[in-house]
């Protein structure tokens, strides 16, 4: 990424990917994840909220904000796995993200910045 590219944060589950550009959630907006249909990135899981959580940019860093009643886990590049409930963490570099379940297969959401 050179220094004119806005960075983007690209989500990927079960053959499903979104970017989320940083225009896109510029200024307060949000990118929301969860069961509900209208949310952006859809995962229908049994323990995944119907609004779980939302991406957000802050300056030029993507932060994830839980919103669940059973938190998020998330794995960063560093390999550390927390546990976010009504609270927020950055994303950066490469990891995971699963929606109110430890990470197993097949719950995960990959991410990377690109």
């Amino acid at each position: 990424m050179d220094a004119q590219t806005d960075p983007c944060l690209v989500l990927e589950h079960n053959g499903h990917h979104s970017a989320v550009a940083a225009q896109a959630v510029a200024d307060g907006a949000s990118f929301r994840l969860g069961k509900m249909p209208g949310c952006d990135f859809v995962v229908d899981r049994e323990l995944t909220s119907r609004i779980h959580a939302r991406i957000e940019r802050h300056h030029k860093d993507f932060y994830l904000i839980d919103e669940s009643t059973n938190g998020t886990f998330v794995q960063t590049e560093d390999e550390q796995v927390t546990l976010v409930h009504r609270d927020r963490i950055k994303l950066w570099g490469a990891g995971w993200i699963s929606l109110g379940e430890p990470l197993h297969v097949g719950a995960p959401i990959h991410f990377r910045q690109d």
